[in-house]
């Protein structure tokens, strides 16, 4: 790459020209420059051009971006580092909600044209304003989801100090949006220390490094710190201005009259208006108006009414605030801009509620109900439609099967009447015979051989898709199986073989159950926060229970179950939930006889009564768990072997009712020989 002095001196004579071209209204400066540009020598001369367009088009969506694309073109052969990386910005933050494939296409770009290590925290920045997105415009996890998968297969010694960084970041982006999308708000904080700890590697870099995804870091930390009321959210906005200012500071290239310097600070200062409690009143003021006076300067409506209803909302004038939502509804219905309207109602009927204009707020709530009953059919609406679509497929793949198993029973048949007319034929037709037949069982092996490994990567690409793809694979495998040796029986006469159909239908019936009531549990636990209700329980009982009934339905003599009670045996009653904590035992038991062919399962259970804690743990001498995974293993969907049987459910469910009942539960590290995981409930 050329230095930014020899490029400037290069084009000395020709900037003089587009300064004085350029100082007219913008349609006339618009013209000038496209006269320029045929007269212009260099690519640095065309670059310029084409970012001076882009400026002035910037209302424009599609003009902007073609003379952006044409900026980086230049930019490249210019080898304008700067240039190449603001194009490249540029491209994605415009192109990522409205074609999200072609802005896909600039990210993978940015790997051939910024290759050197330098620009590996910007490519990663690229990348993640991608995702981040997809997040908000398609409300989609699955291309998140998909990168930290990709990310966490690595292992922690394999990753570079960027990939640690955006596997940081993206797993508190995931927290946050998941968190608001299954409505469970209260999760949200937890997302804050990655996205701390993703800002405390950065600062390890040059601010011209680490700029780009430094603004992204704070920018999401500021939500969060919204979220949970932290006053340090104010000041995590007032960084990402200051990073502002120093990305503009660092083009010294060329002069550019008409760069539009102006939309970022005013989107800032309108998110420090929303920022309620969180700083002085008289400060509240001051970036109102500030936002105020940068919002009228470009004429944005959308963002004058909005803030000023938020604002006059935080000063008490709610009448005020809710002509303000009026005005912002009517935006909306005039220039047809898709938005929320069930909640913009909603906030409008509280504010006529707290300006005693009950009546209007009435209204209010029945227009937003209105709205939000509309686009929950829609939604349903959708749903039945793609159930319909995957009925259909399934109905397909049904008469599929059957058409082939009629093709091979006339081939059978077929055969057979062959092998009837050549029985006389001698010893060499009786050689024929077996090649044929030896044939057809190495044809038969074959396509069986394909089934299989048909099945294995169906079943690998539905393992990269989000929760509801896993969640109808799983369904789906019991389905099949209950289909499958259905159809085998109906052709079936041996009674003994009938019978093992019997018993496998009856255990695939068994699984799709448990699955169905372990995710009617898990949605009916994230989908509320209220307390689960206590009461005196002997858990020492329970525990002794749910052992023996383990050890009756595993079945297998070469492991030994044992339990250790409280000191002299007796009873253990404490309040809890006896349901949930029932299983969580269960789901604990069944993943030790899982992972445990032979060896021992020891149930405990001990009660520390000096600091009133009920400690309960299991373990086992099975196959153990990797220091690495410890945590991992209590995400959704993980499992420490991908060929057992199972969702990766279990234990999420096991933490997340632990966690409603007070308690923790972890992998016990200093436990060898197997896997120790351990239970403490206060109480």
């Amino acid at each position: 790459m050329r230095p930014i002095i020899s490029k400037a001196l290069s084009g000395a004579v020709f900037l003089t020209i587009c300064a004085a071209l350029t100082a007219h209204s913008a349609s006339p400066a618009t013209d000038s420059l496209q006269t320029a540009l045929s007269g212009a020598r260099t690519a640095d001369e065309r670059e310029q051009i084409y970012v001076q367009l882009a400026d002035l088009s910037a209302d424009s969506f599609e003009t902007a971006v073609s003379f952006w694309e044409k900026a980086l073109a230049e930019a490249r052969e210019a080898g304008d580092d700067y240039g190449c990386r603001e194009a490249l910005d540029r491209l994605v933050q415009n192109l990522a909600s409205r074609e999200p494939e072609r802005a896909l296409e600039y990210v993978r770009l940015a790997d051939s044209l910024l290759p050197e290590p330098r620009h590996t925290l910007f490519r990663a920045s690229l990348n993640t304003c991608w995702l981040w997105k997809q997040m908000i415009a398609a409300n989609s996890f699955e291309a998140t989801d998909h990168t930290l998968a990709k990310l966490r297969e690595k292992k922690p010694g394999d990753l570079t100090p960027e990939e640690l960084i955006e596997m940081e970041f993206l797993t508190g982006l995931s927290i946050d949006y998941q968190s608001i999308a299954a409505e469970a708000y209260g999760n949200i904080p937890y997302a804050i220390p990655y996205v701390e700890q993703a800002l405390e590697k950065l600062e390890k870099y040059p601010l011209d490094e680490r700029v780009h995804f430094e603004k992204l870091c704070r920018e999401e930390l500021s939500d969060l710190y919204s979220y949970a009321e932290d006053r340090r959210a104010a000041r995590e906005l007032e960084k990402c201005l200051a990073l502002h200012r120093a990305w503009l500071a660092m083009d010294t290239r060329f002069d550019r009259p008409h760069r539009d310097t102006t939309e970022y600070p005013m989107r800032i200062y309108g998110k420090m208006v929303f920022l309620l409690d969180l700083i002085p009143r008289e400060q509240l003021s001051e970036y109102y108006d500030k936002c105020m006076r940068l919002a009228r300067e470009r004429n944005d409506r959308e963002e004058i009414y909005r803030t000023s209803a938020r604002y006059y909302q935080c000063t008490g004038d709610n009448e005020r605030a809710a002509a303000y939502v009026d005005s912002v509804l009517t935006y909306y219905a005039q220039t047809g801009k898709k938005a929320d309207l069930g909640s913009i109602y909603m906030a409008q009927s509280h504010m006529y509620e707290a300006a005693g204009n009950y009546e209007k707020a009435l209204k209010a709530v029945r227009e937003g109900n209105e709205y939000r009953y509309h686009n929950r059919m829609d939604e349903a609406q959708r749903n039945l439609a793609e159930m319909q679509t995957l009925l259909n497929v399934d109905r397909l793949e049904l008469e599929k099967a059957r058409l082939a198993m009629r093709n091979k029973r006339h081939l059978l048949i077929a055969s057979g009447i062959v092998l009837l007319l050549l029985a006389g034929w001698g010893v060499y037709l009786g050689i024929m015979v077996r090649r044929l037949k030896r044939a057809k069982r190495l044809s038969h092996a074959a396509h069986e051989e394909a089934q299989r490994q048909s099945c294995r990567a169906q079943e690998s690409e539905k393992m990269k898709t989000a929760f509801i793809n896993s969640m109808c694979h799983e369904i789906r495998t019991p389905l099949n199986a209950i289909n499958g040796f259905s159809e085998l029986m109906l052709t079936e006469e041996d009674p003994a073989t009938r019978h093992l159909y019997q018993e496998e239908i009856r255990k695939s019936t068994a699984s799709l159950t448990s699955l169905l009531e372990n995710m009617l549990e898990l949605s009916k636990l994230i989908s509320t926060e209220e307390l689960l209700p206590l009461a005196e329980t002997d858990v020492c009982l329970i525990c002794a229970e749910r052992l023996e009934l383990q050890k009756a339905l595993n079945a297998n003599p070469s492991v030994e179950y044992s339990f250790e009670s409280i000191e002299g045996g007796g009873s253990c009653v404490v309040p809890t939930n006896a349901v949930y904590l029932t299983r969580v035992i269960d789901n604990l038991l069944q993943n030790a006889a899982k992972f445990t062919a032979a060896g021992r399962i020891t149930l405990a259970c001990h009660d520390d009564r000096t600091n009133r804690m009920l400690r309960i743990s299991v373990s086992d001498t099975g196959i153990g768990i990797p220091p690495e995974k410890r945590e991992w293993v209590f995400e959704r969907f993980t499992k420490v072997d991908p060929f057992k049987p199972g969702t990766g459910i279990g234990l999420y469910l096991c933490r997340l009712v632990v966690t409603r009942l007070g308690g923790d539960i972890h992998v016990c590290p200093e436990y060898e020989g197997g896997c120790c995981i351990r239970i403490s409930l206060p109480y």
